[in-house]
């Protein structure tokens, strides 16, 4: 069972106001919206910085990912990062790597 629920997902996605976001992005109004959830998952998995391999954004990530999968989902399909690197993903601020770490964040994309 998903720690993070699709219910929890789509308010989300719902809350932002633009059509694209990162992961971050997601992160920043998952805490304002369901402070309580972020809670949880950011005691589970941690942030970057905290040497912790599997942090509350790789888990968002992938959550998005699979989410984006789903036919009636409200976001456009994701490619998998070793599949199509050009679409979907970008390279990060200065201020994002610093949150995020990688040198490629993942792009999502609310269906019109």
């Amino acid at each position: 069972m998903a720690l993070l629920k699709r219910e929890t997902i789509e308010s989300t996605i719902q809350s932002m106001r633009r059509r694209e976001f990162t992961v971050l992005d997601f992160g920043d109004a998952l805490k304002r919206k369901h402070p309580a959830v972020w809670d949880a998952l950011e005691g589970r998995f941690g942030q970057f910085g905290e040497k912790r391999r599997y942090t509350i954004s790789t888990y968002l990530s992938n959550r998005l990912e699979e989410y984006s999968r789903d036919p009636t989902a409200l976001l456009e399909e994701h490619p998998h990062y070793r599949e199509d690197r050009d679409k979907g993903y970008r390279r990060p601020t200065e201020a994002e790597k610093k949150r995020f770490g990688s040198p490629w964040i993942a792009v999502y994309r609310r269906r019109c």
